[in-house]
C-alpha cells in the first residue's frame, strides 16, 4: 500500500497538468457568427486556415465549407502594431487598443467605448466598400460582432461561442 499511493498520487499530477497543456495547444480553424433581426437565418464563417470567409445557413455553418459553399478570400495585413483583415472582412484594430482614432491599410476607423466591460464599437471607412464596416472588439474575448462588412451588407452577426477574431492568445 506504500507503493501504491506514490504512484497513484504522481499519477494525479500529471494528469492534471498534462491535460491543460493539451488543451491551450489545440489550433482554432476559425470562428462562426451568427446573424440577428433579418439575417437571423444565416452566418459568416471564417476559416482562418484557408484565408476563406461565407455566408452559410446558421444550422449548416461550419469552418471547414462545404463543397457547394461559395467563399470568398481575405486578406491578411496585420504586423507588430495592428490587426488587420482586409477583402471581404475591413477589420483593424490596434493592437495598443484603446485608441479613439488610427489609419491603417486605406481603412480609417473610430471607436466608442461601451458600456459593458472592456468592449468598443469600431465603425471605419474603406475606400474598397461603400457601406461602412462596424464590428464590437473586446481586449480579452476579440471580435464579438460583424455589423456591417463586405461579406454580410449592414447585417449584424454575433460571435458564436466564447472567443472571436483577435481574442489574446487565439489569433489567425
Amino acid at each position: 500500500m506504500r507503493r501504491v499511493a506514490p504512484l497513484l498520487a504522481l499519477g494525479f499530477v500529471l494528469v492534471f497538468r498534462l491535460v491543460p497543456a493539451a488543451d491551450s495547444a489545440e489550433q482554432v480553424a476559425g470562428y462562426i457568427y451568427d446573424g440577428t433581426g433579418r439575417s437571423k437565418s444565416t452566418s459568416i464563417v471564417i476559416n482562418v486556415t484557408t484565408h476563406d470567409v461565407a455566408i452559410q445557413g446558421k444550422p449548416d455553418a461550419r469552418i471547414n465549407n462545404p463543397a457547394d459553399v461559395i467563399t470568398n478570400n481575405y486578406k491578411d495585413c496585420s504586423n507588430k502594431d495592428f490587426y488587420c483583415l482586409t477583402g471581404m472582412l475591413e477589420i483593424v484594430i490596434p493592437k495598443a487598443m484603446p485608441m479613439k482614432q488610427w489609419k491603417y491599410h486605406d481603412v480609417s476607423c473610430q471607436t466608442v467605448a461601451q458600456s459593458r466591460g472592456d468592449a468598443y464599437l469600431i465603425t471605419c471607412r474603406s475606400p474598397k466598400y461603400r457601406g461602412r464596416p462596424t464590428y464590437t472588439y473586446s481586449l480579452t474575448r476579440g471580435v464579438l460582432s460583424i455589423e456591417s462588412a463586405p461579406v454580410a451588407g449592414d447585417y449584424r452577426y454575433e460571435l458564436r461561442g466564447k472567443y472571436g477574431l483577435f481574442s489574446p492568445g487565439v489569433q489567425p
